[in-house]
């Protein structure tokens, strides 16, 4: 195909082998932890019990911050679901077995995953040698929230004893090594937890520097190697991160040396683009276009954290962010299925606890501080019933490329539009087109195409190469691909849209 050669999937460092592999996943694709297996396993053969996801194909929509261990109930999980999320990252406090026990029960009762965060593991992690010359984020003038209110996690947890309140007396403690702590904890945790329906898996630690990527590979090789069904969960830094935290020079030194050594099976992180005043972050499409090459060079899947809440700070430098509306909600997620995206998860659904002193300060995100519901949770709510459909649609789906159209001034990162067999021009309003494959099927094409502007109208035309011989277009409300007729003009077809800010369509285009 014209063009293909210059943002197709091999030009992402994709040998054809290893690309027949990535399309030989199939139910892979689709984020089933027993099916999420290293880039060197080939099939899509489920090796565990503990899918993160029913068997039909939901697409990970799913949840950091949850409620607190005083409203862990499951009126409080049912809230969740209500909303359209179908898994939960523990936090906020729900760190320790005993906690960790109700909010798997909990999520159990409303047909929710859970991955499991447990604050001894962490502190094994933190305590280990590689640990301990690991720079921090505040030093390093890159502030992050998520690693902030973890801190702040930690800093509670570790003044109780290691067998304090709601943690079980362990054995951990006589290891001589943290990489033996670390095995000897992960058993400790599978022999409490492993029985419970709603786990998925275990959120071994956020945004680690290079110095932690052994341990944790220890500690993925660990959880897979006694439950294989179960998900050794890491979420990396964003490419906004000082060298000093990411321990390379470059970020995509980071994001290599990560993959080399701990080799998760997928790529997770977090990028909080909508700055306060207006505005998104200048490294937001960079980020999303880096994740996306190393995600399907190394045939894994990736997931990334949207931003919820807005948050600012009194650290020097820090760029303060705004709280989102539906729209910039919605545009986080579409572009991020458009750069490929197999997960999506917020941060945060509960509000976390804020002081006026404190460096970094919340807004209401999902649900207040009091518990009661924000607007953002129904804007959650829209968004997520429309992800649970275009989600599922793009799931078994390959990313084959993504695009900016009309756009005067590319943003870092991005590719432009060329021709590519399937859409000649693109006119009007810009937008975004990640075009994917199904593997198997080698003459269809979809494009998902998303409004570039948080703010204003889309109205485009997609003009159609000669090979198109039919073209349909995904229904949200039903989740079938309907039929629809191009329109004619200057001896061109095309595919007249309108796009409210953040919207996108997703087209099938058969040759």
């Amino acid at each position: 195909m014209a063009g293909e050669g210059n943002h197709g999937v091999f030009d992402a460092g994709v040998s054809r082998a290893r690309f027949l592999k990535l399309a030989g996943l199939g139910v892979g694709l689709s984020l089933l932890p027993g099916s999420l297996l290293p880039a060197g396993v080939a099939g899509a053969q489920v090796v565990g019990g503990a899918e993160l996801l029913n068997p039909d194909g939901k697409y990970p929509i799913g949840l950091w911050w949850p409620p607190p261990p005083e409203q862990t109930s499951d009126e409080r999980y049912a809230e969740i679901s209500a909303a359209g999320f179908n898994f939960v990252i523990g936090g906020n406090g729900v760190g320790n077995d005993d906690e960790n026990l109700l909010a798997l029960n909990a999520a159990s009762a409303n047909g929710l995953r859970f991955l499991l965060t447990d604050s001894r593991l962490r502190r094994i992690i933190d305590g280990s040698t590689s640990s301990a010359a690991a720079a921090t984020a505040s030093e390093a003038g890159t502030p992050s929230p998520m690693r902030y209110l973890l801190e702040q996690e930690g800093a509670e947890a570790s003044s109780r004893t290691a067998s304090g309140p709601g943690e079980r007396e362990g054995t951990y403690s006589t290891a001589a090594t943290a990489e033996n702590e670390v095995m000897l904890r992960i058993q400790e945790l599978l022999d409490l937890h492993a029985g419970n329906p709603a786990l998925a898996g275990l959120n071994l630690y956020d945004e680690p520097g290079r110095g932690l990527f052994q341990i944790l590979k220890d500690a993925r090789q660990e959880l897979q190697n006694k439950a294989p069904g179960e998900l050794p969960y890491v979420n990396v830094w964003p490419s906004y991160a000082h060298e000093s935290v990411l321990g390379t020079a470059t970020y995509e030194g980071y994001l290599d040396r990560y993959m080399e050594v701990v080799q998760p099976p997928l790529l997770c992180f977090d990028h909080y683009p909508l700055l306060s005043g207006g505005g998104i972050t200048g490294d937001y499409f960079y980020n999303w276009a880096t994740i996306r090459r190393v995600s399907l060079r190394e045939g894994v899947p990736s997931w990334v954290f949207i931003q919820s809440v807005g948050f600012d700070s009194a650290y020097p430098g820090f760029q303060d962010r705004r709280r989102p509306s539906e729209a910039e909600i919605r545009w986080q997620v579409n572009v991020s299925l458009a750069y490929g995206a197999k997960g999506i998860q917020y941060f945060t659904y509960w509000t976390p606890d804020s002081q006026p002193d404190d460096p970094l300060r919340f807004g209401q995100a999902l649900i207040a501080p009091d518990g009661t519901q924000t607007v953002l949770y129904d804007y959650a709510k829209k968004v997520n019933a429309y992800l649970g459909v275009m989600g599922k649609a793009l799931l078994p789906l390959v990313s084959e490329s993504v695009v900016h159209a009309r756009e005067e001034r590319l943003p870092l990162g991005a590719k432009p539009f060329k021709e590519d067999g399937y859409v000649s021009a693109v006119s009007g309003s810009p937008l975004i087109l990640g075009r994917f494959l199904r593997p198997g099927v080698p003459d269809v094409r979809y494009f998902f195409v998303t409004n570039r502007s948080l703010a204003r109208v889309a109205e485009s035309r997609l003009a159609l190469s000669r090979s198109v011989r039919r073209a349909y277009k995904l229904d949200t409300g039903t989740g079938e691909f309907v039929g629809v007729s191009p329109q004619t003009a200057d001896r061109r077809r095309y595919l007249g849209l309108k796009l409210a800010p953040g919207e996108a369509r997703l087209y099938r285009l058969h040759t």
